[in-house]
């Protein structure tokens, strides 16, 4: 599959309600790179954001945008994404220590010490598009979804790779670390809860999660979807409290419920 036939798989197959955002990190900028990427459309922004409001322009409004750090204005999206230094400030938590995000001082330090983040100055800008609008080849694609469609994607990757899926957060941060970082430090999809930030200004809704793909593994996913997709049918018809789980085949059955069924 090509990028489009991948968007458009993605859309369909999974009934996605915003589209996949594909990814590129450029590690080298110029004043020619810029002008290059304006050329096929992508544009910076003329205040400084969120980097997950850059996300959500490409998800939900299917711009293509290109930030560098200047474009950033929070410093924990900057940071994980490379555009700002590991400070002092930052490896003693000051921030969470401000937020009152943990009960002690060394746990807010021990917070930001384990945040994923992309080393500072290795990415120089970062494109975002739609997956079926990235001309260039993506890094990575972020897909957001309810829990079901979520899980559909990760059992697609554990097909063929993984026993386990292992998921992480320091419940406070959203796709920037734990999407975008996470999955660039580990190379492995990365599941996450949308941060505050997000919800006030990238048009989050409650019951959604995302997924971070590398995308040199969604072809895999892809293929693992197809090959698991028996196991998650949609929809999922309602069976009831009380009723008793007939659906089960035999090799489900404890050794009580075969004497029952007979």
């Amino acid at each position: 599959m090509d990028r489009k036939q991948q968007h458009e798989w993605l859309m369909r197959t999974l009934s996605l309600q915003t589209p996949p955002v594909a990814v590129k990190y450029l590690l080298e900028w110029s004043e020619d790179a810029e002008w290059d990427l304006a050329d096929k459309g992508y544009y910076r922004p003329k205040a400084p954001l969120n980097a997950c409001q850059f996300v959500g322009q490409a998800r939900h409004h299917l711009r293509k945008v290109v930030a560098t750090p200047d474009d950033q204005v929070c410093n924990i999206g900057a940071l994980v994404t490379g555009a700002y230094p590991y400070d002092e400030a930052m490896e003693h938590g000051e921030i969470a220590k401000k937020d009152g995000s943990r009960k002690t001082p060394e746990l807010c330090e021990s917070m930001f010490q384990t945040l994923p983040r992309i080393p500072f100055s290795d990415v120089k800008a970062i494109a975002f598009a739609p997956l079926e609008k990235m001309e260039m080849e993506p890094d990575q694609v972020i897909v957001y979804g309810n829990p079901l469609q979520i899980l559909k994607l990760v059992q697609g990757y554990l097909y063929a790779e993984e026993p386990r899926f292992t998921m992480t957060t320091c419940a406070k941060y959203g796709v920037c670390a734990e999407g975008m970082a996470q999955a660039y430090q580990t190379g492995k999809p990365a599941v996450g809860f949308p941060c505050r930030g997000e919800r006030v200004s990238s048009i989050v809704q409650d019951q959604e999660l995302f997924v971070t793909i590398p995308y040199k593994t969604l072809p895999d996913v892809i293929e693992g979807f197809e090959k698991t997709k028996h196991l998650l049918p949609t929809p999922i018809p309602f069976g009831g409290v009380d009723q008793e789980p007939n659906f089960l085949p035999d090799y489900y059955l404890t050794p009580q419920a075969k004497k029952r069924r007979g």
